[in-house]
């Protein structure tokens, strides 16, 4: 009976403290910038570039949609799920001059196992022949995690051509994805 009264407590005390600590905190909490301007992406490391081009950033994307997954090699989600639906959509859209698409191992943990050289693995292994970077902590700048105020991995950005992020967040479902990017091309609204 003890137990049970104590279970109870904890779960007073956490249905009523959480308004406050949303009120306190909502800001911190925020996860992601869609509606804001697509910051720079800092990365300096790049596998698969666009012939010619030494470095990129997400500048350089403007008057295209971007479809931008962040991943570390060691995200179990990043493999099972996100890496499927970018070769989806990669395949799919990848011929088209109006998308461009782009991933990005951000490593925040485990960075002995989330080095430079798995992204040239994580591309081979899905077939992807897009630009894939690497985030090595540059001083004086921003990572991206914080720039684009990621909530983990796989975290995925959608950038509109007039450089805003119209989506963020940790799923994107392949087949609404290929639907709204066919709307997109035909000149569509998705909103």
């Amino acid at each position: 009976m003890r137990f049970f009264y104590s279970v109870i407590l904890c779960l007073v005390l956490t249905a009523t403290s959480a308004p406050v600590l949303n009120a306190l905190g909502s800001e911190q909490a925020q996860k992601g910038i869609q509606g804001l301007e697509a910051p720079p992406l800092g990365v300096k490391s790049w596998i698969q570039l666009p012939q010619g081009k030494e470095t990129l950033d997400i500048f350089d994307y403007r008057g295209k949609t971007v479809v931008m997954l962040l991943f570390q090699n060691t995200c179990e989600a990043c493999h099972k799920r996100a890496f499927p639906t970018l070769k989806i959509l990669a395949d799919r859209f990848g011929d088209s001059d109006k998308v461009a698409f782009l991933s990005i191992q951000t490593p925040f943990e485990e960075f002995s196992d989330n080095t430079e050289s798995k992204i040239q693995s994580a591309a081979e292994k899905f077939g992807l022949k897009i630009p894939f970077g690497h985030l090595v902590k540059t001083p004086g700048f921003h990572s991206v995690n914080t720039a684009y105020k990621t909530g983990g991995t796989p975290w995925w950005v959608i950038v509109n051509p007039e450089g805003k992020v119209d989506y963020n967040g940790f799923y994107l479902n392949p087949d609404v994805a290929v639907e709204n990017l066919e709307k997109i091309l035909d000149g569509e609204s998705i909103n």
